[in-house]
């Protein structure tokens, strides 16, 4: 008997208690919050960058558009250490070698993200000749670059720094210019007035794009490809940058 009374309290406890429930929440229904889809940004390049010796991967990471610290980032069997802000960062002599094929990946555990770029860096290249090394307010004709080709290059573009470091001409390559390039005289009037000193001449090849990364010396054209990645937005750049040349503006006629 005292069984079957101990099963009755039971019984009426189990059905007393989603109404209990549901009066302690003011009579409203709760139901458990669904996980937040995220969008993310990604911007970052991997670059041989030959004019001060460095190879250098450099990404900014932002979930919906807030820097991001929680990511895994990794190019090859190498992770990129997070320098908080969102970036993550790895600098060294060598990291990766011309023409190696790579896996850029991108994760957030927490938020089952993945992103994976597949890319190749391009061939070693230099600037094999400049015509004029020396350059006059009366020259008459261009200032030509001429260099050699970069295997696997999707493009290439110059970059021409005035002495005092602003951009001096800055444009994309196009297919029917390669291997040479004209350097538009203006580079060597800023503001109009001749200005005498060393020029430095970049010449970079890229696969699929180009992006800036601290410590470059140059300045980057208009145009360049970007927002190309599936399942995030932003542009992921692979590239390398010719050993420097340059050339002197000087006096004369």
């Amino acid at each position: 008997m005292r069984k079957n009374l101990f099963m009755k309290k039971n019984l009426v406890f189990v059905l007393l208690f989603p109404l209990v429930l549901f009066l302690s929440c003011g009579g409203e229904r709760t139901t458990r919050p669904t996980k937040p889809e995220y969008k993310f940004t990604i911007n970052g390049v991997v670059v041989k960058d030959l004019s001060i010796g460095k190879d250098i991967a450099y990404f900014i990471v932002l979930r919906d558009s807030v820097a991001f610290d929680s990511a895994m980032v990794r190019i090859g069997t190498d992770t990129l250490e997070s320098q908080g802000g969102g970036v993550y960062s790895r600098e060294a002599s060598y990291l990766f070698g011309f023409e190696d094929a790579i896996t850029i990946m991108v994760s957030s555990a927490e938020d089952d993200f993945t992103l994976r770029f597949d890319a190749v860096i391009p061939g070693y290249f230099r600037i094999t000749s400049i015509n004029h090394r020396n350059v006059t307010a009366a020259l008459a004709d261009d200032v030509v670059v001429t260099f050699s080709a970069s295997a696997n290059a999707s493009g290439y573009f110059i970059s021409v720094v005035r002495p005092d470091g602003s951009n001096g001409y800055t444009d994309r390559i196009v297919a029917d210019e390669i291997p040479h390039k004209s350097v538009l005289r203006d580079a060597f009037y800023p503001g109009d007035v001749f200005t005498h000193g060393t020029y430095p001449i970049y010449v970079v090849s890229y696969y699929k794009s180009f992006l800036w990364y601290p410590g470059m010396g140059f300045y980057l054209p208009a145009g360049l490809p970007e927002d190309e990645l599936t399942g995030s937005y932003g542009t992921i750049g692979v590239g390398v940058v010719a050993p420097l040349d340059s050339v002197k503006a000087v006096s004369g006629q």
